[in-house]
């Protein structure tokens, strides 16, 4: 059960002790929003398609770990405002930029099949939700080029 703004104001009162005259303290319930992985929303559940540079050796299993390394640290709660919007092409340019030479190019595709290739990049929080990484090893997929299977293209 979800905490009134009462009930915090009561069980954090002594937060008020270090506050100046002036200030006031409002306190309010914050949620994660998951996105990606089996934890997120069915509408927000996808899978991030990586295509394999052809000039690495490293193994599918490196290039999905180090995905899995890159997004956690793009998804850090420090990096993150409550309210804000998420834009797929910013986490591509990130993972673009810390993936190197493992990777060509990194895609989106929703799980829902009554949507589109498209449709999760850009999703927006509320005013009392931060974005987590949900994804998981097997929300990536190591494919060898984007065809429109692999799109889910319809």
């Amino acid at each position: 059960m979800v905490p009134t703004t009462t009930e915090l104001s009561q069980e954090y009162s002594e937060l008020n002790s270090y506050k100046m005259l002036t200030d006031s303290i409002v306190l309010n319930c914050a949620k994660f929003k998951p996105l990606f992985g089996s934890k997120a929303e069915t509408g927000l559940q996808a899978k991030i398609k990586v295509v394999k540079s052809a000039t690495t050796n490293a193994s599918d299993s490196e290039i999905r770990s180090a995905t899995l390394t890159a997004m956690n640290n793009y998804f850090n709660i420090n990096n993150w405002n409550f309210g804000d919007t998420f834009y797929f092409s910013e986490l591509s340019a990130y993972l673009h930029a810390q993936l190197g030479d493992l990777v060509s190019s990194i895609v989106l595709v929703p799980n829902d099949p009554t949507m589109h290739f498209g449709d999760l990049y850009e999703i927006k929080s509320a005013p009392y939700e931060i974005f987590v990484n949900g994804a998981t090893s097997n929300d990536v997929v190591v494919i060898a080029a984007l065809t429109p299977v692999q799109l889910q293209i319809r």
